[in-house]
């Protein structure tokens, strides 16, 4: 799309061109690079990155995570109390990311026999079908 030059005014006219299509190709540059720049920042990284693990695809393997860490942090509390020496904390972290695992691949039987278990222990009684409310109900005169 070269246009030919034949005297000083359409050179003139070429270079005026030039210069405002490198001007618009600049303020483009600009522009992109400025949303890049933005989306880098780390905590644009962290806010994206987190969107990612909370949508809809991975809700239900996050609940297990956090249900199998929430375990293994519990657990390793229940089983060796506060540790000072290296072993012990060594012991602790492998125990606490042992539970943390086994309780993570099995969350959904765990969540299943820890509902059997809350409706066992707040079990409703079946209401008397021949009692009334009302009935019982004792008229105040004030």
């Amino acid at each position: 799309m070269k246009k030919k030059v034949k005297n000083a005014d359409d050179l003139a006219i070429a270079i005026a061109e030039l210069e405002l299509k490198a001007a618009a190709q600049k303020k483009d540059i600009q522009d992109s690079f400025a949303l890049v720049s933005e989306n880098l920042k780390p905590l644009n990284l962290v806010k994206s990155g987190l969107r990612a693990v909370f949508s809809g695809n991975h809700k239900g393997e996050l609940l297990n995570i956090l249900i199998g860490l929430g375990t293994g942090f519990l657990g390793k509390k229940l089983f060796l109390g506060r540790t000072r020496g290296i072993l012990g904390k060594t012991a602790g972290l492998a125990l606490e990311w042992g539970l943390a695992g086994v309780v993570s691949k099995n969350a959904e039987k765990i969540k299943e026999k820890a509902g059997e278990l809350i409706d066992r222990i707040f079990k409703k009684n079946k209401p008397d079908s021949n009692h009334s409310p009302a009935k019982d109900q004792k008229k105040f005169n004030f």
